[in-house]
């Protein structure tokens, strides 16, 4: 039987409370217009400026590459070292709407064997979109990311913000036919007819039904504005109801959860420490929740006996694993 002592190593988020609230979310927080969706684009590229911890002389990609740089500056040689050098990949997302000249933030991450890129300069570099078409082209300071706690900062992967200028509009298409279609972000019966109910409340000639691919077809309405149209639509308010779900972070032992996860009867027993899952609500010398308890429950109870991060994770995989968990949980 373990102390009953206060865990303050770990932090468990428990959103919401036992007694449910009904939240109101917006549409466009559920769903994006059909067409509208970001767009990935990539390309190589070449760090220069580092103090010696760039690729070695084992990486012959990095030192053709620097020749070929060096020959369109209308200098050649032989004897070119690369351990200022270093290879990297380039990747960056347009947004749905985007125009020449506008900026993105890029990713750079080394493919050779460099130490670190930590205060190396990227060379201009194109970035193409699955078409094989250059969209923007990247250059300039590399920054990392600064890690807090116990996370070591990884030196081979950088950020630009603001690094790649757009050479090449995007212009989506979102109307077909003179109608629209809504894709949710999670896919959920109950949430596409809410929306469909709520759309057609609003504009009866809009006519709402579900089309292939899960999507929401609308139609437009005549004396409507596109603009008008899209903005009322995605600012409607419903109340979702996605399925129970628990998420946990075995790194720094997050547990993330909606207040109204239910936990039928069961027992789990691990390294001396008993949980008790009964129907009743009498006490035990461990720890025991009522049937149809919470996670919430579980966790607060666990906590009092002084549970440990580990044993609370392998406490909820063991009830998700018996059916005993009326959840899906997500482990990360």
């Amino acid at each position: 039987m373990k102390q009953a002592t206060i865990i303050t190593t770990a932090l468990f988020l428990i959103l919401a409370s036992t007694g449910r609230a009904e939240v109101s979310v917006k549409v466009k927080d559920l769903s994006f217009i059909d067409g509208l969706k970001e767009n990935q684009i990539y390309g190589y590229g070449l760090v220069v400026g580092l103090q010696g911890t760039g690729d070695t002389r084992k990486s012959p990609l990095t030192k053709s590459s620097l020749k070929n740089v060096l020959k369109n500056l209308g200098m050649e040689g032989d004897d070119v070292a690369s351990v200022n050098t270093a290879a990297v990949l380039v990747t960056a997302k347009l947004p749905p709407f985007v125009r020449i000249g506008d900026r993105i933030d890029v990713t750079v991450s080394s493919i050779g064997d460099a130490k670190s890129i930590d205060g190396g300069i990227l060379i201009q570099s194109p970035l193409r979109g699955a078409d094989d078409a250059i969209y923007a082209v990247a250059q300039g300071p590399l920054s990392l990311p600064k890690m807090t706690g116990s996370r070591r900062t990884v030196r081979t992967v950088a950020q630009i913000a603001g690094g790649a200028v757009i050479e090449r509009e995007i212009n989506p298409e979102i109307v077909f036919d003179d109608t629209i279609f809504i894709v949710l972000r999670e896919w959920d019966y109950t949430v596409a007819n809410s929306i469909i109910k709520a759309v057609a409340g609003k504009y009866q000639d809009a006519k709402p039904e579900m089309a292939k691919g899960g999507k929401i077809l609308i139609h437009l309405v005549k004396d409507v504005s596109l603009p008008e149209f899209i903005s009322t639509i995605e600012n409607i308010e419903i109340t979702p109801a996605y399925r129970a779900k628990v998420v946990v972070n075995e790194r720094d032992g997050t547990i993330v959860t909606g207040g109204g996860v239910k936990i039928s009867a069961a027992m789990v027993s691990r390294e001396g420490l008993t949980v008790e899952v009964k129907e009743t609500g009498k006490k035990v010398s461990a720890s025991e929740v009522n049937d149809s308890a919470t996670v919430k429950e579980l966790v607060d109870s666990l906590n009092a006996i002084g549970a440990t991060t580990a044993d609370i994770i392998s406490i909820l995989k063991a009830l998700e694993v018996s059916g005993a968990l009326h959840a899906e949980l997500i482990v990360r």
